[in-house]
């Protein structure tokens, strides 16, 4: 008798055991809050199970019996919110609890993060900015803030441009531009100020802009200048409508990538420029935001826009610094040939093309009219000539308008010095 209790005994241990390691889940859940150490509204509790979830739960400061809480329904996943507008601004605590759907034996996790609730957009004053600007133009403007804000930025439509800022950061600049593709009923230059909480103060910059007409040109292309430049940027044969695309369109694209790319990320500091910019000697030959159609054999192949101005005078002329400022590029680069690009600070930019010689090297300091090289038709050039471009950001605009010491005086230079001036 007692051998057959044992042996029932014995069984039930081995049933209930089996039963144990079928029926009991031994891995939590896993839960990630919001990873911040500030935030403006809500705090998000991230949770996953692969077995399925059960009830999540969350309090706040410690108060755990007022804890509120929600049946997942064994999903695997689960996004929970926990809102927090109703409280005052400042530290806050918010925990929370996840079980996993197991109903014999719930694993259980508890998670608690401390956070500095902010609901208070950032306090911002337009100072001052340029008044009337035209369609492809620049203009300027100063905002100040109480308090230091790192994150200011400025928008035009997709197009956004970098300020300056003193070292409180409490007094920013910027040089921005209505770019020549923005209608002008689509011109609406707007200043953005994120705090770390992620609040967003928005000043609308009430310069008014004039709108303008950009001059059109129908270029002939011939076999030779493609079999030329074919060999010289693609090192390769061709005189068609095959190879000229790939040079024109193709390499264009890439070109002005790597332009974008290098501007979007120079560390430009506060303006180095110094006066009205130097134009370099020579005729104009093409205008900025030109509206190019190229033919071959009086068939239209394609459209580009000419961003710049072309200057034509005698076959490798000494070409000059425009201004003061920092090379930061001095190599061949496909449409533009042998390219140097100046930065002056303030997110402005100059590029110098289609070089011959290049006598500058990428960190080397540069002022007002010194020589960067030689003119010559590397790249896509099909004579002797200097493509010249400003920037601000990466954004090109006329560069007429920085050779002007009134335009430049009264629509930039005052802006700044309103900027300097509040030190």
């Amino acid at each position: 008798m007692n051998k057959t209790l044992l042996l029932i005994l014995f069984a039930a241990l081995i049933v209930g055991a089996a039963f144990l390691a079928i029926s009991r889940d031994w891995q939590a859940p896993m839960v990630k809050l919001t990873d911040a150490a500030y935030v403006n509204h809500s705090v998000i509790a991230a949770a996953t199970d692969n077995r399925g979830l059960g009830e999540i739960c969350y309090y706040l400061d410690g108060e755990i019996d007022g804890q509120s809480c929600v049946n997942t329904a064994g999903a695997t996943s689960y996004e929970l919110t926990v809102d927090l507008s109703e409280l005052v601004d400042g530290a806050h605590e918010v925990c929370v609890v996840v079980e996993d759907a197991n109903p014999y034996f719930p694993n259980r996790v508890n998670q608690c993060q401390s956070y500095v609730l902010d609901k208070v957009a950032p306090k911002a004053v337009l100072e001052s900015a340029t008044r009337y600007m035209q369609r492809g133009g620049g203009a300027a403007v100063f905002v100040s803030t109480p308090e230091r804000e790192t994150n200011i930025r400025l928008t035009v439509g997709d197009h956004q441009f970098r300020f300056v800022s003193n070292e409180e950061g409490t007094r920013h600049f910027a040089v921005f531009a209505h770019p020549h593709d923005v209608e002008v009923a689509d011109f609406k230059p707007m200043v953005e100020i994120e705090d770390l909480a992620g609040n967003i103060r928005r000043l609308l910059i009430g310069t008014v802009t004039k709108d303008r007409t950009f001059s059109k040109d129908i270029l002939n292309i011939p076999h030779a200048f493609i079999e030329k430049k074919s060999l010289e940027m693609l090192n390769k044969e061709g005189a068609g409508k095959e190879a000229f695309l790939e040079m024109n369109r193709t390499t264009r694209i890439e070109n002005r990538a790597k332009i974008k790319t290098l501007l979007s990320s120079a560390q430009s500091r506060e303006p180095l420029w110094n006066g009205a910019f130097y134009r370099n000697l020579g005729a104009p030959k093409a205008q900025h935001a030109e509206h190019r159609t190229y033919l071959l054999d009086k068939v239209e192949i394609d459209q580009q826009t000419h961003y710049g101005i072309d200057i034509a005078g005698l076959a490798k002329m000494p070409i000059k610094a425009a201004n003061d400022g920092v090379v930061i590029f001095a190599e061949y680069l496909g449409i533009y040939g042998n390219c140097v690009i100046i930065d002056h600070g303030g997110h402005v930019y100059t590029m110098y093309a289609h070089l011959s010689q290049m006598d500058v090297s990428p960190g080397q300091t540069v002022s007002n009219g010194q020589d960067l090289g030689r003119s010559g038709n590397t790249g896509m050039a099909g004579g002797d000539h200097l493509h010249y471009a400003t920037y601000i950001n990466d954004i090109p605009v006329e560069p007429s308008e920085w050779f002007d010491p009134a335009w430049l005086q009264t629509r930039i230079d005052d802006i700044y010095k309103d900027f300097k001036s509040a030190e």
